[in-house]
């Protein structure tokens, strides 16, 4: 049993992934110094529970979790929920009691060594070199090659946005974007005073010939885009179209902001829009939607000629990032414990991918599989509006789409749900078919509603 929960444990941290080949049961006998008639009843009922899948003549394989097949980690994350509502409303990666384990031993391993360059220095304002290099080693892995000297660490993601904004507007100018942007975005081009241009987006993000129309008959001053698995649509650009929107923005000299917190979601990744316009493009990405949302790690990537633009916003703003969270990551991705979340994020959003495909299966929906976002498509008679009161009277949260319009007058039939923010798939399954049951029944009365 403590070998079959071990296995288990390390199949949802993303350290042993589908199709990985376990050691024979003599050899993984004689590593634990056990019979192997005891590996043998291990692996056997770990099989049993849709954990490994056993080849005659080829060996022992981890298995795809199966979308009906709850774990027992994933069961224990369900304490401590009575009467508190099913969150399917916040853009949230999935949090567990192991990435708490992870997260406190790390700060403990911190606090026996020396910690004055945590707590004592001022500068550099970029970024402690160490902690540059390790992050710098990550964008490499993240198919975003780039020199430490060119890095910024920022207080999340958002900080980092903000400042690459900074650096490229002035109150009045024009921002192409999709016609569905992240919330964020709109809320810092009210505060910079810059105005955003929505274009239109199929399957793969902006479409093209869109942005060459733009950029003739408009003076767009800034792209600023998601090419990966966008909040809300998951729209999600393939390779030529990454280079299509890369040509039209040197053709027409065209800065570009890319927006990639959720592209680290992507198994073998495509390499960001970034990677093509390295001295037009300002990359910005974090950890807050790929492992925990209170790891405010935001890297801004810019382009060389300017940064020291991007470092003098920064200190007038918040001086420098917090030196401490960044030594976490720094260790994480030094002892691989960042990749190995990552990677456990991936598989749980590809589980709870495959759960909403089979609760909602009579529904249009736009998602990646990947992705922790649904764009849900209202069935005729439902509004968005009628369905968060709905869900809300069922103590359910959602999203409708109005945080997302880039035009306040559009009115669209859909909502966003986000399948991370709960810990127990267990809560995200039942949360979805009563939804679901929901939307196959008529609306019920406004009054009711109010």
């Amino acid at each position: 049993m403590a070998i079959a929960k071990a296995l288990e444990e390390a199949i949802a941290r993303g350290e042993l992934l589908p199709g990985t080949r376990l050691p024979t049961h003599r050899v993984l006998a004689e590593q634990l110094q056990v019979s192997v008639q005891t590996v043998s009843n291990a692996y056997a009922y770990a099989e049993k529970h849709g954990l490994v899948t056993a080849c005659v003549g080829s060996g022992t394989f981890v298995s795809d979790y199966g979308a009906g097949k709850e774990t027992e980690l994933m069961l224990v994350e369900d304490k401590d929920t009575e009467g508190r509502a099913i969150d399917l409303s916040i853009a949230h990666p999935v949090c567990t009691s192991e990435l708490s384990r992870l997260f406190g031993d790390t700060l403990v391993r911190i606090g026996q060594g020396n910690t004055d360059a945590l707590i004592g220095a001022m500068r550099p304002v970029q970024g402690q070199r160490a902690h540059l290099e390790a992050v710098a080693h990550w964008l490499d892995s993240q198919k975003l090659p780039a020199e430490p000297e060119r890095v910024l660490l920022c207080n999340g993601a958002s900080q980092g946005l903000m400042l690459a904004m900074g650096v490229l507007l002035q109150p009045g100018d024009l921002v192409a974007c999709e016609e569905l942007v992240d919330h964020g975005l709109i809320a810092r081009s009210r505060m910079l005073g810059v105005r955003l241009c929505g274009l239109p987006t199929d399957r793969e993000g902006i479409i093209p010939a869109a942005l060459e129309e733009a950029c003739r008959k408009k003076k767009i001053k800034v792209l600023c885009c998601t090419p990966s698995m966008s909040n809300p649509a998951s729209c999600h650009m393939g390779p030529e179209r990454r280079e299509a929107i890369a040509e039209i923005a040197r053709r027409h000299h065209l800065m570009v902001i890319e927006d990639d917190v959720y592209g680290a979601l992507e198994p073998d990744r495509l390499p960001p829009l970034s990677s093509l316009l390295p001295d037009q493009a300002f990359y910005v990405t974090g950890l807050t939607k790929t492992v925990a949302p209170g790891l405010r790690c935001g890297f801004l990537v810019a382009p060389r000629h300017l940064m020291q633009h991007c470092v003098a916003r920064l200190a007038a703003s918040s001086w420098m990032a917090t030196p401490l969270v960044f030594e976490v990551a720094s260790r994480w991705i030094q002892d691989g414990s960042l990749a190995r979340q990552i990677a456990f994020q991936q598989q749980e959003f590809a589980v709870r991918q495959r759960l909403a495909r089979e609760i909602l299966s009579g529904f249009e929906y736009d998602c990646h599989e990947h992705g922790m976002h649904l764009w849900l498509r209202l069935p005729e008679g439902w509004g968005a509006d009628e369905l968060v009161s709905s869900a809300l009277q069922t103590n359910i949260l959602i999203t409708g789409y109005q945080p997302f319009v880039v035009d306040p007058e559009r009115r669209l039939g859909r909502v966003r749900l986000s399948l991370g923010s709960e810990s127990s798939r267990q809560r995200v399954r039942h949360g979805l078919q009563l939804l679901a049951d929901m939307l196959n029944a008529p609306p019920p009365p406004t009054h009711f509603l109010l």
